[in-house]
Parts: C-alpha cells; structure tokens; sequence
C-alpha cells in the first residue's frame, strides 16, 4: 500500500513535471513583443538574383533524376527548396557545422565529405563558404563528389555585417570568389544582393551600435531597418551594374566542375566590375591570348569584333556550304576561338545544321557565350591540346590560330582529329604579311602573333595534311585588304 501511494506521487511528480514542461515550452511558443516587432520589420536585404539563378540551375539539370546535395547549417533553404521541388528533384541535405567538423568549424582533421567521388550532378552552398573554416579544402572536396560536368552554386556575403548565425569567419570579393573556385568553369555570376542592400544594412548596423543599452540598440535597428528599407528595393534595378559589383551585399556563382585552372592573371582579366586598377600592364612580356579575349569580353569588344568579322565570315560560311555539297545535309560544325559564341548561334542558324560546338580558351569569352546562349554547346579548352568526342564535318576559325604558339601543330591536329576524312577547314586571318596596317598589332596588343605571308599560310595547311586548298581574300575593298580566307579538305585516307 505505501509503496502504491509512492509510486502514485512519483507519477505524479512526474506528471506535474512534464506539465511544468509543457507550459514552459507553450510560454516559449508565445511570439513576444520583440517578435511581432521583428516580423513587422522590414528586411534590408533582397535576395534579387537568387531564384532566377536557382531556377536556372535546376532547369540545367534532369527532372527528377538529378543527384543533388545541398550543404548547409540544418535548417532548409526555402528558395532552394522551391526551385528544386519545381522540377522534381528531392536532395540530399547535409548539415556541414554539425555533420563534418573538419570541413566546417573544427581545426585538423581530413575535411572529408562522406560521399564517393562523382556521386553528384550538382552541389548548392548558399550562405556556407563564410562559415568554414577552411573554405579551399571544403571547396576541394565539393570538386571531389561532383560528377566530371557537375554543377555547382555558391552564394556568400561581401560587403554586409557579421550575421547573426554565428560562427562567421570571411568575406568574399568578387575575384576572391572566383579564385577560390577557379577549378570550376564559370556559367555565370555577379551580385545576388546589391549595394542598396548593402547601405540599407550598414545604416542600421550605425543605429545599432551607438547606444550600449541592449533595448536601446533594438530600437534603433529596427529605425533603421524602417528608415533605409527602401534603398535594399533598389537593387532590382541596379543589380546588373559594373559598380553595383564593387560594392554588393553579396555574390553568386554558377559554374560548372573543370579540370582546367585558371591563372591569377586571367581571374583579374575577367574581373566585370567598375574598378580596374589592377589590370595586369604586361611590362613583363607579352600576355597570353586567352587572357586579352577575357579582358575583351569584359570590356564588351566582343560585339565590334562579330561587326567587323561577319562579312567575310558570311563569305566563308558560303564557300564551305558549296564545298560540302550534299554532305552539308545535317552537317556538323566546330567554332574553333568561339569568342562569345556569335559564329555558333549563326550555324545553328542555317536549316541543315545538325550541331555546332564552340571551343575557346578564353575564360571570359566562354563564360560571355554561355551567357548569351544557355542552350548552346560551348567548352572551355585549350585548343592545341583538345580533341573532340567525334570528329565532325566542318572547322571554322576567325582571327585565332595566329595567337597560338605553333599554328602548324593546330592546323595538323584539325586536319587529322577534328575533322572526318573529307571534312572541311574555312580558316580566317586579319594578321597576315601582307596586311601591313596588321604588322603593328603585336605591339600594341601586347600579345605574341605568328606573322605569315600568303604563301606561308598555304604552305602550312599543305604540310599539316590537307589537300583542295583555296584561298582568296574575304570582304576586300578599296583600300582594305580583307580577311586572308581559307579553305581546305581533309584527305580520305
């Protein structure tokens, strides 16, 4: 009977317990005044560019079929969720500050993530990189667990305050970011929130630090969150601005898994913002090509150079069609120096184009042509030493097999692996001996230029193998020379 009475009070107790409990949690539960004044403040930061990006991101990928993971701090991304769950796709979510110390916040370890290689079609990290502790190693391993064309977003802060989700280690510059993943080809990236977003929160974070009374500080945040929110409503329209990417609250990248790097020089050639007091001047020799073409993209030369290309590109896209004969039907096509891809998007243009594939070495001209045309087929390499998957019906080159090193290796490796036996080559050259205006290029470009006659350039494509050789002289006038034209066959063997 007594121990009955005892059990009954300790289920009691334990009752009254878990009641006590429960009504310290409800009480909990209960928004306070603070809370419903922070729902009713206004945010000074919006997020512009990040479901267009995301949703760009996922329609890249196969409905539904797509590996995904996203790494985060635990709770979920409502954006990213959104656009993944518009095509179906159900990721795999790993929380990097808890799961994986090592890559997040611990010191030491091998900062591995617990994924084989090649496992993922894509890796999103929104709001993650600023929060690790060893941000290259963690990039490192989401190049690791990407599958050889795997893509990959990443969003982070730059110019805005400590945020509130603690631990927070850096910020980011644009060129920064980009260096930090330069094993990944850029698709796109730019500014996610802009600078009214940035001022809008500089402002209140003055407010906030003036007074040391805790009530105080919350009362001038919240002033300045109502007093500067309208600046963070600017940022639709200023988003896009090279000096809106001086000085953003934050950035975005868009890429795609590489096994090429990029140089340092050729990072701060591609850089898209206002300030560009850091070009390399090249007073230690000539600039690589590919990094000229980026700076070029940047600086919007590439539209004047489609201008003054496409006359006597027209004519040598003629000349190849007739040569072609009843193989132009369903023809298939390699740009080789693509640039922003103009030469791709006209070949896709003609009815009996079957496919057409940009090729560049430019960073920046790559990233411009994927811009312009998302659905279009464009690859970032190095031309001397790529080889396509198969070999195709016709190469077309403007103004590019100058700048390489050794135009005969080039023209050999086009003659015997990109072309098909019976295949054809439509070469263009500005720079040529004979132009003499051209001569001075090399100069004032600061780039290295292989300056050949007529006659060099016909005993080049001899050599590397190919035979029905022409060449004329593309869009010529009075007083213009035109574009050294040519074209020739690869022999049936």
């Amino acid at each position: 009977m007594e121990r009955e009475s005892r059990s009954q009070e300790v289920a009691a107790g334990s009752r009254s317990r878990t009641d006590a409990r429960a009504a310290d949690a409800g009480a909990a539960a209960r928004p306070t005044l603070a809370d419903w004044l922070r729902r009713l403040t206004p945010a000074v930061q919006r997020d512009v560019q990040s479901p267009a990006k995301l949703e760009r991101l996922a329609s890249m990928l196969e409905a539904g079929g797509s590996r995904v993971l996203v790494l985060g701090g635990g709770e979920r991304d409502a954006l990213v969720e959104q656009a993944l769950a518009a095509h179906g796709i159900e990721p795999v979510r790993i929380d990097v500050f808890s799961q994986c110390p090592s890559t997040a916040t611990a010191p030491g370890g091998d900062g591995a993530l617990p994924f084989e290689g090649g496992r993922f079609d894509a890796v999103i990290a929104r709001n993650v990189l600023h929060r690790v502790l060893e941000p290259e190693r963690s990039v490192a391993e989401t190049h690791r667990i990407l599958a050889p064309t795997g893509l990959l977003y990443v969003e982070t802060p730059f110019l805005q305050p400590v945020t509130a989700s603690a631990p927070d280690y850096r910020r980011y510059t644009p060129v920064g970011l980009r260096r930090l993943l330069r094993r990944f080809e850029e698709i796109e990236s730019g500014a996610a929130s802009g600078t009214g977003s940035a001022l809008a929160q500089s402002w209140r974070q003055f407010l906030w630090s003036l007074p040391r009374s805790r009530n105080l500080g919350f009362l001038l945040a919240m002033l300045g969150s109502f007093t500067s929110f309208f600046y963070a409503l600017l940022d639709r329209w200023l988003i896009d601005r090279p000096r809106t990417l001086d000085g953003a609250a934050s950035l975005y990248f868009l890429g795609r898994r590489s096994e090429a790097v990029l140089s340092d020089r050729e990072l701060l050639a591609g850089y898209r913002g206002a300030v560009i007091t850091a070009w390399p001047d090249g007073r230690d020799g000539p600039r690589p090509a590919t990094e000229v073409f980026t700076r070029w993209a940047v600086a919007g030369y590439d539209e004047g150079m489609r201008r003054n290309h496409a006359p006597a590109v027209e004519e040598m896209i003629a000349s190849a069609m007739a040569a072609l004969g009843e193989d132009a039907v369903h023809f298939t096509a390699i740009d080789a120096g693509c640039g922003n891809g103009w030469l791709v998007r006209r070949l896709r243009e003609l009815p009996d184009c079957a496919a057409a594939t940009g090729v560049d070495g430019a960073a920046g001209m790559i990233a411009k042509a994927r811009a312009l045309d998302p659905a279009g087929d464009y690859i970032l390499a190095d031309l001397t030493c790529w080889t396509p998957a198969r070999a195709v019906d016709l190469v077309i080159s403007m103004e590019v097999i100058y700048y390489v090193d050794d135009p005969l290796a080039l023209l050999r490796r086009i003659c015997e692996e990109w072309l098909r036996p019976g295949g054809w080559a439509a070469v263009g050259v500005d720079h040529y001996l004979e132009h003499e205006e051209s001569l001075k290029w090399p100069a004032g470009v600061g780039v290295r230029m292989t300056t050949w006659s007529e006659a060099q350039w016909r005993g080049s494509l001899e050599q590397a193998g190919f035979d029905r050789i022409r060449l004329w002289r593309a869009a010529a006038g009075p007083g213009v020379p035109g574009t050294l034209a040519m074209l020739a066959r690869a022999p049936f063997k």
